[in-house]
């Protein structure tokens, strides 16, 4: 199929592990996607639904031909990238905290669980949630949804003429 190679793609760019012989191969990139796809369904309030089949990793209709369904492909691709970093990052804090030793000798192992920590806060994770609010708030993003939401309230029969006339019609100041 072909988001298979497209959205494999974008997943591999956004790790960036493009150089061969990669470090994920294909099958496990596409794993990651389809579970993706599966929880960006249960978050999103997507048009479209897709049947998502984790174990013989389909996704049908295919979201990148006839019509691309692009947000289904961004969340998706985002939250894929999202997965194998929370995994890298797990590992990394996992071998962070060895420290032995053995009478005067000592080994400590120390990383850059930080980098790592800098990345999910502001790589593809960071991203996702992003696109995801916007996408979810109707695409005007989170500012324009919140300046709505603490505006004052006019109703339907608001006439700006009327705003400083005295309710009998007059143009006078109502407080004067």
């Amino acid at each position: 199929m072909s988001w298979q190679n497209e959205m494999t793609l974008i997943v591999r760019t956004l790790i960036n592990d493009l150089d061969q012989p990669y470090e994920y191969c294909d099958s496990r990139i596409e794993q990651l996607i389809t579970v993706a796809a599966t929880l960006v369904q249960q978050e999103a309030n997507l048009t479209q639904t897709y049947a998502i089949d984790v174990t013989n990793l389909t996704i049908t209709n295919d979201p990148t031909t006839p019509v691309r369904d692009d947000n289904f492909v961004t969340l998706t691709c985002l939250k894929s990238a999202c997965l194998i970093d929370q995994s890298t990052f797990r590992t990394k804090a996992a071998l962070e905290g060895i420290r032995t030793s053995l009478g005067s000798a000592s080994l400590s192992v120390t990383g850059n669980l930080s980098g790592f920590k800098a990345i999910l806060d502001q790589g593809p994770c960071a991203m996702y949630q992003q696109v995801l609010e916007e996408y979810n708030l109707g695409g005007d993003g989170l500012i324009n949804s919140i300046q709505a939401v603490l505006s004052p309230f006019v109703g339907n029969k608001f006439d700006p003429r009327m705003y400083n006339r005295s309710p009998s019609g007059d143009s006078r100041d109502i407080y004067g």
